[in-house]
């Protein structure tokens, strides 16, 4: 859902899925009958709980994730081998075919401001840099396909939680953590009714976040 097309496309071909501290939530799966029907599973998590609750996993491993990653380097390491490098450029060259679909390109309108120009020029005058808070619905969707993150625990959001209203209590959070960042809570027309009233929050605290509120005036998709 927050993913591009070759993004989906390459976890639908893929033979091997490796799933480190996933739910392997709705939001990613879609259909389940239909998701990575190929793929042999292999799922990390310290919550045996959370193995094999929505996708049903080949091998599952309960543990530290580090423990368990830095074990497997090792195992690799230690046990050799060579790549299959016929199998690696097939599966390049089909990567790289789906992308020149370009599907985050759109047709820009001299009428209205599209939501995907607004989250480019947020990255362009932010230089990347900012800490961004959404709250769910389209305009989550936008900024995570239109502003890309270089630097780690930038992109603040509910992920599979779907919690609408908790995009601008969490950017007033972030801004009381770190001053001196840009913070900017971008929000639909729906989620920000959820806790408008922290408004009068932000200004008896003094907590300069920045709003923006892509409202496409419909509660959904």
């Amino acid at each position: 859902m927050h993913g591009t097309y070759e993004a989906n496309l390459a976890m639908h071909n893929a033979d091997l899925i490796f799933g480190v501290g996933v739910r392997f939530d709705d939001r990613t799966t879609n259909n389940l009958d239909k998701y990575c029907p190929n793929a042999k599973v292999v799922h990390i998590d310290i919550d045996p709980s959370s193995i094999s609750k929505n996708v049903r996993a080949d091998l599952p491993i309960v543990g530290s994730a580090d423990v368990i990653l830095e074990t497997m380097l090792k195992l690799l390491v230690e046990q050799g081998g060579t790549n299959d490098e016929a199998a690696l450029t097939a599966w390049w060259d089909d990567i790289a075919s789906w992308k020149e679909r370009n599907c985050l390109g759109y047709e820009t309108s001299e009428e209205r401001i599209k939501p995907q120009q607004v989250i480019e020029v947020l990255h362009k005058l932010t230089g990347g840099d900012a800490f961004v808070a959404s709250d769910v619905g389209q305009h989550q969707m936008f900024a995570a396909l239109y502003y890309p993150f270089n630097k780690p625990r930038r992109w603040i959001n509910s992920g599979g939680l779907g919690t609408m209203g908790f995009g601008f209590p969490a950017a007033i959070g972030v801004k009381f953590a770190y001053p001196d960042e840009e913070v900017v809570c971008v929000t639909g027309d729906g989620s920000i009714q959820m806790n408008i009233q922290e408004l009068s929050t932000a200004m008896q605290y003094d907590v300069p976040v920045k709003i923006i509120n892509l409202n496409n005036r419909f509660l959904g998709w």
